[in-house]
């Protein structure tokens, strides 16, 4: 795992990303590419990329897939079939035919993946040719990730060569679907900070941040509430003084802090985190298995945008962060919910399942709250993985087989295959609403 100092500017960076993204247009991606790497017992294959259908042939059908792989046609040379396909099961895919490339990515036979998730893609080679599945109603360049998890699997049960195989049906950059299969076993990608910009208000509008801690270990962690700190990025009314509060799931307060420099000012220091601005907050505390709130406010009920962030400084595999939330004031421009985390742990990849609630939070006495939520995740170069208004439009199946469904079906979420990276959740309004909202990441 990298050392938590060279995640402290990246913080900075995909903040600055995410705001330069709301005012232009993302980046083309290059290409689509299916990564098939073993992550511990399990063998896991990541989508993601985007596809141009010119010089495809549609076969006018729509058709069911599930995810799978079969590096080798097990039949006849002219009936056989190879090929691989990563999203959820049963996925509604249409079907071009035109691309060439690849016979033969191993020697195994047809296995079916345990899981997958995201958006269904495949490519298959037969006897007569290739041919390219993807979403039903897929628009050309746009883009796409997806997974599939082969448990308890290997290489060599599925019967899959290390090695990069190509298909193409163009010279156009994203006319091209490429499969790598990577020979390091990698370690399970982990949750290690979240880092929220909200609109602090007072009262309800207070921005609460809210994690997990499993694994039965200790770990060590910084909370820092900044304020001051994005003028530097343009962000206007900054909350000019930041006062944290740390409570344990029973709501019983822990720590708290105001000026970051009152105490442990030499042991934050020694983590590399130290806030810029001696007004603003950070605690620096070693926290056991459980469930934890971090309030942020303004200090004598001061109001403007902040920051909360919380770092993971032990990178500990037995102890880990599961699941982060943020709930406050959702606003339009600068100041909708700006969620940032980091996935980390060599080059692996985990499955994250982003929610954006609003109307559940009624439940719980929460007054004003955000009617009709939005959520996107962006990677760290401000490509959109995914953008979600209601569950149930996309993903229903996969999501509610998580067990993390929203309540609500007006409510938002996201499931998707994330490498290891920067990530941006933004929780906005549907129409420009605004209200009391909830961005939550579950790994």
């Amino acid at each position: 795992m990298k050392s938590l100092k060279f995640f402290k500017p990246t913080l900075a960076t995909t903040l600055a990303i995410v705001l330069a993204w709301l005012l232009s247009v993302r980046p083309a991606q290059a290409g689509y590419t299916v990564t098939l790497q073993q992550v511990g017992p399990d063998v896991v294959a990541t989508g993601s990329g985007a596809i141009d259908l010119t010089g495809l042939t549609s076969l006018s059908q729509s058709g069911s897939l599930d995810p799978y792989v079969i590096p080798h046609s097990v039949l006849l040379p002219t009936h056989g079939i190879i090929g691989i396909s990563t999203g959820p099961t049963s996925s509604s895919v249409d079907t071009y035919s035109g691309p060439a490339g690849t016979t033969s990515f191993g020697s195994g036979g047809p296995t079916a993946a345990s899981s997958g998730s995201g958006d269904m893609v495949g490519i298959a080679t037969i006897w007569w040719g290739s041919f390219l599945n993807v979403p039903t109603g897929y628009v050309s360049g746009s883009a796409l990730s997806d997974m599939a998890i082969y448990s308890g699997a290997t290489f060599a049960t599925l019967g899959v060569t290390p090695g990069t195989y190509v298909w193409t049906w163009g010279t156009a950059a994203n006319q091209n679907f490429t499969l790598q299969i990577l020979t390091a076993i990698l370690p399970a990608t982990n949750l290690t900070n979240i880092s929220t910009r909200a609109s602090v208000q007072t009262g309800q509008g207070v921005t609460i941040a809210g994690f997990i801690v499993t694994g039965g270990n200790t770990k060590q962690v910084v909370i820092r509430g900044l304020g001051p700190t994005l003028t530097n990025f343009n962000v206007t009314g900054a909350l000019a003084d930041p006062t944290l509060g740390l409570y344990d799931g029973s709501g019983t307060p822990i720590s708290s802090n105001n000026d970051w420099k009152d105490s442990q000012q030499a042991e934050i220091q020694a983590t590399g985190l130290a806030p810029s601005f001696d007004l603003e907050s950070a605690i620096l505390i070693t926290l056991g298995s459980g469930t934890y709130t971090a309030v942020l406010s303004g200090n004598n009920g001061t109001t403007g945008a902040g920051l909360v962030e919380i770092y993971d400084t032990t990178g500990a595999v037995l102890s880990e962060l599961t699941n982060v939330s943020t709930r406050g004031v959702v606003g339009t421009d600068q100041n909708v919910i700006i969620a940032g985390f980091i996935a980390s742990g060599g080059d692996g990849s985990t499955q994250v399942l982003v929610r954006g609630l609003g109307p559940t939070l009624t439940q719980f006495g929460v007054s004003g709250a955000l009617a009709d939520p939005m959520v996107t995740l962006v990677d760290g170069n401000g490509n959109v993985v995914q953008t979600n208004d209601n569950w149930k439009d996309t993903q229903e199946a996969a999501i509610e087989a998580t067990g993390f469904a929203p309540p609500n079906d007006l409510e938002a979420a996201i499931l998707a295959p994330v490498a290891a990276g920067n990530y941006t959740a933004i929780l906005s309004g549907n129409g420009g609403g605004m209200g009391i909202g909830l961005v939550e990441v579950y790994k």
